[in-house]
């Protein structure tokens, strides 16, 4: 399946997948409430960042071009400020992805050590014959579990899309542009 998918795409002289996008002109990849930023600073247009996001991971790991098409023609200087701004852009999406998994290791940590302190107040508790006790160490048990396991999940299982994305980023912030 995976080459069928490969095939749909074109190639250039060197064998590296092409990219090819089309559009009026530059001014059409960029969201319109920044209309006065320049154009390393505004927004790519959310179709445009997924287009570019599931090409990428359809292709895996071989070697890609984004090729930009427009009707109208666009001089050296928008070419490179595009160029520039999907760099930008995808180094910024990169950041955020690492402020994320910051924030999921830090919110572990906390579950992890919520977890000890309930799963240790239930230890400490099983002693007594009280029926209360007996209720609030199973409770503290059950809760010390569960605090333990989203701290694992977080670690173990969330971190793979964050991890995966800012590796597209990466791919998508080094690769060729070209503008026609």
């Amino acid at each position: 399946m995976k080459n069928n998918i490969i095939d749909r795409y074109d190639k250039n002289q060197d064998g590296e997948i092409i990219i090819k996008i089309y559009t009026s002109k530059i001014e059409d990849l960029y969201e319109n409430y920044d209309k006065k930023s320049t154009f390393i600073k505004k927004d790519l247009k959310d179709d445009l960042e997924n287009y570019l996001i599931e090409s990428v991971e359809e292709i895996g790991n071989h070697p890609f071009t984004i090729d930009f098409y427009f009707d109208e023609k666009s001089d050296f200087t928008s070419d490179e400020r595009l160029k520039n701004s999907i760099k930008e852009y995808f180094e910024y999406l990169q950041f955020l992805e690492h402020k994320n998994m910051k924030e999921e290791l830090k919110n572990s940590l906390i579950f992890l050590i919520i977890g000890f302190v309930f799963v240790s107040i239930s230890f400490n508790l099983t002693e007594h014959e009280n029926f209360f006790y007996k209720l609030i160490s199973e409770g503290a048990m059950v809760g010390g579990w569960v605090s333990l396991w989203e701290a694992l999940a977080t670690i173990l299982i969330k971190w793979l899309p964050l991890r995966k994305n800012i590796k597209i980023f990466k791919k998508i912030t080094n690769a060729k542009v070209h503008c026609f």
